[in-house]
């Protein structure tokens, strides 16, 4: 009955329209909703029916979907461009404090010390036998060592913080994947009209707090779910997870990715900010192995020259420096000499008169000796190269946050621009489906009418 087909397209109508406008309350009330992406109403014209004439008549419209409003290449690139600044930034965090211990000009300073030493060397040549003299020259070879210790133990202090943060988040990202995956389960069973747009809004933050974390390449499937993976490896697939887990000693933690019955080890692939501090650790470490290799072999350069001295007694030099497995921190003068200044051997010969100084001439050249990088720096350079070294990673890690960061920003501004409610817009919405409303409201009105007056006919 053609009355009774009315009715029915207008019922579709009213039900399409009420759709609308609850959408558009939805985007309305959340428009300043962190994270929340805007909705809109997907409709269709449902299939038409076939008359018995053959005459194919229209069964009204209905909504397909409420779909959100995102484009997933700016999505995937935002997340990116996010894990690379998380990155670059948790790098330059990290070492910026192990710089400044590091920095020249400071009192405190490893080469400033080293240059304090060699000129209480240099004082002593004034008058080799004085007693006062040679007490300078072993408090100076004291605060040189101990400013020494302290830099390599930063090193070593810098890598431990590193590690205890890596293993503190690795909890915290398991728990975010597993939220994700059951996110991903809730959305495959979810109304195929209602749409699963808040699950989705609640993945989209979840999955940036991992992209902030370890960096992760994005790839969406047509049900709506994601797949997420670092470095090639897959740690979200489907309804899927892998779960991240530390293994190692201090200062050789590596990260490792869970694959069925093993594990693959993932500590040079992981992005973020804990592929940042990974990469800072690297730095420590080089750093670290740098001062090893300058107590090691500036002791030995030292301790060998001082050995061809004689001291106040007229014996034979013995070490000045000492240093035990990590150079740089047990580095220190020899405890016999370090209680007893005449030990100084700083004679030519051991029938020297008193005053003698031929073999502080040697000691003092040996500042000058080129005894690193192949023979082609000497201590002070190799101590300011260590600094520089660091300096440089420090700033080019601070040139790519910034430089990250902006691509960052404009990303999240051309995604916020796809996604974020515009009031205006929904006011239009709103009338337009209030009308929409109102006239299939007047719809079912005339055709109640019709319906009437043909049952009185």
């Amino acid at each position: 009955m053609a009355v009774m087909n009315t009715l029915n397209i207008a019922h579709t109508g009213l039900k399409t329209a009420a759709y609308g406008i609850e959408v558009t309350a939805q985007n309305v009330n959340n428009a300043s909703t962190e994270g929340y992406v805007r909705r809109r109403v997907v409709q269709q014209p449902r299939a038409p029916t076939r008359g018995n004439r053959g005459v194919y008549r229209g069964s009204g419209v209905a909504v397909t979907s409420v779909n959100r409003s995102i484009d997933r290449n700016v999505v995937a690139r935002t997340l990116e461009a996010l894990g690379d600044e998380a990155q670059a930034r948790a790098s330059h965090e990290s070492l910026q404090v192990l710089e400044t211990g590091f920095r020249e000009g400071d009192l405190s300073s490893l080469a400033d010390r080293f240059d304090q030493f060699f000129d209480s060397l240099s004082e002593l040549t004034m008058e080799p036998a004085d007693y006062g003299l040679r007490q300078s020259v072993l408090n100076a070879g004291e605060a040189f060592a101990g400013s020494l210790n302290r830099a390599a133990q930063a090193t070593v202090d810098t890598v431990a913080d590193i590690e205890s943060r890596i293993e503190d988040e690795i909890g915290d990202i398991n728990e975010t994947l597993e939220a994700i995956q059951a996110l991903d389960r809730q959305i495959s069973e979810s109304d195929a009209v209602q749409g699963p747009a808040d699950l989705l809004d609640h993945r989209d933050a979840l999955m940036e707090q991992v992209a902030q974390k370890i960096g992760v390449d994005i790839e969406y499937k047509a049900n709506g779910q994601v797949n997420l993976f670092v470095g090639g490896h897959a740690i979200v697939q489907d309804v899927h997870i892998r779960e991240l887990t530390v293994s190692g000693s201090a200062g050789s933690l590596e990260v490792q990715l869970s694959v069925d019955a093993s594990v693959v080890t993932v500590t040079g692939l992981i992005g973020g900010e804990l592929g940042g501090l990974v990469a800072a650790r690297s730095v420590a470490q080089d750093t670290g192995d740098s001062l090893n290799t300058f107590a090691e072999d500036f002791a030995d350069a030292f301790n060998t020259q001082h050995a061809l001295g004689y001291d106040r007694t007229s014996a034979v030099g013995g070490d000045f420096f000492t240093f035990g497995g990590s150079a740089a921190i047990s580095f220190a003068l020899d405890t016999s000499l370090a209680a007893d200044s005449d030990l100084v051997a700083v004679a030519g010969a051991p029938s020297a008169e008193v005053g003698d100084g031929d073999n502080l001439t040697a000691l003092l050249a040996v500042e000058e000796s080129l005894l690193f990088d192949g023979g082609t720096k000497a201590s002070r350079d190799f101590i300011s190269s260590v600094y520089s070294d660091l300096g440089s990673e420090v700033r080019g890690f601070e040139i790519d946050a910034e430089t990250y960061a902006a691509a960052y920003s404009d990303l999240n501004s051309l995604k916020t621009a796809i996604s974020a409610v515009d009031l205006d817009d929904e006011a239009v919405n709103l009338i337009r489906y209030q009308a929409s409303y109102e006239a299939a409201a007047r719809v079912v009105s005339v055709a109640d009418e019709m319906f009437e007056t043909l049952m009185r006919m």
